[in-house]
């Protein structure tokens, strides 16, 4: 009985451990394709509002402007409000701060410039897209030409 029990807790600790090994793989390679969470969510929309609803492509098109709208307005309502965010943020980091052990300061510090390069550049990435967008949006209006999606 004892060496049945030992082959279970091993088959157990192999399970979870591949789980943890999978979890992680699959992370990281959906961090290095660089999709933001709102385009993913973009893409899914519209393709189930494509597939559900028969749109048409110029419906798409329409649509397509009225997200681009609806994130323009959103990001001016995040960038107006953005100031007592990052009030609100620093004051966190600081009683944070207090609360750490002293050698868990300079780890904690780390951790938060790593959050925040990587807000900066999904920050980018969303602003970059946008600007595109507008471009592709132009481009439409004048009867010019417009990438493919």
């Amino acid at each position: 009985m004892r060496r049945q029990q030992i082959v279970v807790l091993l088959s157990a600790v192999l399970l979870f451990g591949l789980g943890v090994a999978t979890g992680t793989l699959a992370h990281r390679l959906y961090a290095v394709n660089g999709v933001s969470a709102s385009e993913d969510w973009r893409a899914r929309y519209v393709k189930e509002m494509h597939s559900r609803l028969k749109l048409d492509a110029q419906q798409l098109d329409t649509l397509d402007d009225i997200l681009d709208n609806s994130r323009a307005k959103v990001r001016a309502v995040k960038d107006k409000y953005r100031p007592e965010m990052v009030r609100i943020k620093q004051e966190q980091i600081a009683k944070i701060k207090r609360m750490l052990k002293p050698e868990q300061s300079g780890e904690y510090d780390k951790i938060v410039a790593e959050h925040e390069e990587r807000a900066k550049t999904q920050d980018a990435r969303d602003r970059q897209l946008e600007e595109q967008r507008t471009a592709e949006r132009k481009q439409r209006a004048t009867g010019g030409p417009v990438s493919a999606r």
